[in-house]
């Protein structure tokens, strides 16, 4: 797994963008620490960067950005399948390298766009093919792997991560009002949309090809069409060993790796049937982590413990006290690059700074009970369609009653009697529709919601709900949770739930397969008691509740200041002024929703700069301080008069050929060592027209 960024500029009188990429990886850093490559193309206007976390053929052999006749590759991910990949490409091809992404560089050579259909595992790539001057760019299926891009008359750029796209100066990066009224109702910002208003994400099983005169977008991978299929007739032991039989596939295709692999272990069913799959595989011990908390509400490490003790693993356990725990969120911004609310990012995190002690990748039980239906609120929808059904026409003399119910039970009691869509909204959401429009007065539409709801109107509403949470909540809550989390300490983490042929039999299950996790329960029970694993689920949380009446009222009470509210086009309604009231007296729990508003107010107050558009004045290059650091470390800056801000608004001199990157050839490779020190290097290549250049 790896960070990649890169630049088309259409402007060939900017001269900045190595640098622009330079300080991108700079960010990226954390996502690839062993080895940093940057390729460029002047002449095109074309500069690809990547940082690498080595995990399959650590030689310099898989050292990226990565070469062949005309096409450039920078990759991050893992293709499982390359082996067989690879076994079609030899008749004709001369590999030089055991990696993975040299079989995505000569599979594209080979099949062209239809390589993806090929293609098992998690990705986002970039190539760019100098015959068709073109980039081509293409996310996994799920959304295991994150891409943003902007694209504006400029030109075009893209990263692993949204903060590295804020060190390009014609990106706008001013705040999306829409977005953000999307964040407060949901407590994430759905793709295709991030905070800025000139950045997108590419959606999950989409790819694009990125030209001149305009880009194209295409789905490659629908769930939909294998949901529209007739359903399977089998038994519950079919379906059972049919499960068993893919989730071993996966889960032996994602042990490949030359480096250290582990798992995460929190004794629930997913990562369970994860590690006992992994067990019967692996010739040694198999490494399990897990954490436990001083706030034993939260603590399953006993129960994580005791699977580990039945499966025979070399289990590992740290403590987490409550003052880690704390001081962990003030990171949570530039860890994520844009508001998000999921708490339960915290312990993830943490858990991942344990694993990656002693291991490199870590297999996880993440999409079980998207791909299984798993749960609980489905439940809940279930039980509010039956209620609406059962009041009739008393609703409007219930509900006045039903508001009073806790939690989100009395937050959907306005619905009742409502289609389906908008109460399993309500059931999903943080704050309502209603709620976000008072404090914002925008109408938080949530199209990408909307479709996947619709993809097949006859279905239940359960299954319904389960395919909206499949392309929205999981892609953008659960995975953009799981890789930033762990990214953030050099750790890659894969899930065999997401194996795209496991999610493609779980869509043609019939609806009594796809109920509590049924068959993951049934493959969990053959290797584990029953009495042992059949037990209230907690999650993987933290005592927000308490805190805000503790430790955090301070930080709450600061970040809810009118003036930061302010700043963001949030009106400080009655609303936001009594769940702060209710929640300090202990009148009711509104821990979620202040914690949505303090994690967006920490964002504000910290993200990386402001857009380019809010300095009109500025009528030259914008050079952030992380940019000159990185040029004087190359000794590449010279002074001039140019006044900019670095990223504590402090005012930095920088010269006006501070950007230019000298060199005797116009496609050069420029990479640091293992140190990451700015040398520079002799690398004897092909260059873009396969000719041969040497590049200083």
């Amino acid at each position: 797994m790896c960070g990649i960024a890169g630049i088309w500029t259409f402007d060939r009188q900017r001269s900045a963008e190595v640098a622009w990429v330079r300080a991108m990886l700079t960010r990226l850093a954390h996502r690839g620490p062993d080895d940093q490559g940057i390729w460029q193309d002047h002449q095109r206007g074309v500069f690809l960067g990547h940082r690498r976390l080595a995990v399959v053929d650590l030689s310099p052999a898989g050292h990226q950005p990565m070469m062949s006749n005309g096409l450039v590759i920078i990759f991050n991910g893992e293709i499982y399948n390359f082996k067989e990949l690879r076994s079609e490409l030899e008749s004709d091809i001369r590999f030089q390298s055991a990696t993975d992404t040299e079989v995505l560089l000569h599979g594209y050579k080979r099949w062209g766009l239809g390589l993806l259909d090929r293609l098992v595992g998690m990705f986002a790539f970039a190539i760019w093919d100098s015959t068709k001057e073109q980039l081509f760019l293409a996310r996994d299926r799920m959304g295991e792997k994150p891409l943003y891009y902007c694209h504006s008359p400029n030109g075009f750029a893209f990263a692993s991560e949204l903060g590295a796209l804020t060190e390009v100066l014609w990106a706008d990066c001013s705040l999306d009002r829409a977005a953000l009224a999307l964040y407060l109702q949901y407590q994430y910002v759905p793709a295709p949309l991030t905070i800025y208003q000139g950045v997108r994400k590419l959606l999950p099983g989409h790819a694009m090809v990125v030209k001149k005169s305009g880009a194209r977008i295409w789905r490659y991978w629908d769930p939909g069409t294998f949901l529209a299929r007739p359903r399977f007739h089998i038994s519950d032991e079919e379906a059972t060993e049919r499960t068993g039989d893919l989730l071993r596939t996966a889960v032996a295709g994602q042990m490949i790796a030359d480096v250290p692999v582990g798992a995460f272990l929190s004794g629930g069913i997913d990562s369970s049937a994860v590690v006992a799959l992994m067990t019967e595989l692996a010739p040694g011990k198999v490494k399990t982590f897990t954490i436990g908390f001083e706030f034993s509400e939260y603590d399953e490490s006993s129960y994580a413990a005791e699977v580990a003790r039945r499966l025979g693993t070399d289990h590992t356990c740290e403590v987490m006290t409550e003052r880690q725990t704390l001081d962990l969120i003030p990171t949570i911004p530039e860890m994520y690059g844009e508001p998000f609310a999921d708490p339960s990012a915290l312990p993830t995190h943490l858990v991942s700074c344990v694993a990656r002690k002693q291991v490199t990748v870590s297999l996880s039980g993440d999409g079980g009970d998207e791909v299984f239906g798993g749960y609980t609120r489905y439940v809940s929808l279930e039980q509010l369609q039956a209620l609406t059904k059962r009041i009739g026409p008393l609703g409007p003399l219930i509900r006045p009653l039903a508001r009073h119910l806790p939690g989100k039970f009395g937050r959907a009691a306005d619905l009742l009697g409502c289609p389906a869509i908008e109460l399993y909204r309500r059931l999903i959401s943080v704050f309502s529709a209603t709620d976000v429009m008072a404090m914002t007065g925008i109408n938080s539409k949530y199209p990408e919601f909307d479709r996947a709801w619709n993809t097949h109107p006859s279905l239940s509403a359960r299954r319904r709900a389960m395919m909206a949470d499949f392309l929205t909540y999981l892609p953008e809550a659960i995975l953009v949770k799981v890789d930033r989390a762990s990214m953030a300490t050099s750790l890659e983490t894969r899930a065999p739930f997401l194996d795209h042929r496991v999610a493609e039999f779980a869509l043609q299950l019939p609806n009594s397969f796809v109920r509590n996790k049924l068959l993951l329960r049934s493959l969990v029970f053959q290797r584990l008691p029953k009495e042992l694993m059949e037990r209230p689920k907690s999650g993987f949380g933290v005592p927000l509740a308490r805190w805000f009446r503790g430790p955090l009222a301070g930080l709450m009470h600061d970040a809810l200041s009118d003036s930061i509210l302010s700043e963001l086009g949030i009106s400080k309604t009655p609303l936001i002024r009594n769940l702060c009231r209710e929640h300090a007296a202990a009148e009711r729990d509104h821990a979620q929703r202040l914690w949505a508003l303090v994690v967006l107010s920490l964002w504000w107050s910290r993200r990386p700069r402001a857009s380019a558009s809010e300095h009109p004045t500025l009528r030259r290059e914008v050079v952030t301080a992380g940019e000159c650091a990185a040029k004087r470390l190359a000794g590449e800056t010279k002074k001039i008069g140019l006044e900019t801000n670095d990223l504590e608004g402090k005012a930095i001199s920088i010269g006006p050929k501070a950007n230019e990157i000298e060199a005797k050839a116009d496609n050069i490779v420029l990479s640091n060592d293992l140190e990451r020190k700015e040398n520079e290097v002799d690398v004897e290549k092909k260059d873009i027209e396969g000719k041969q250049t040497s590049a200083a």
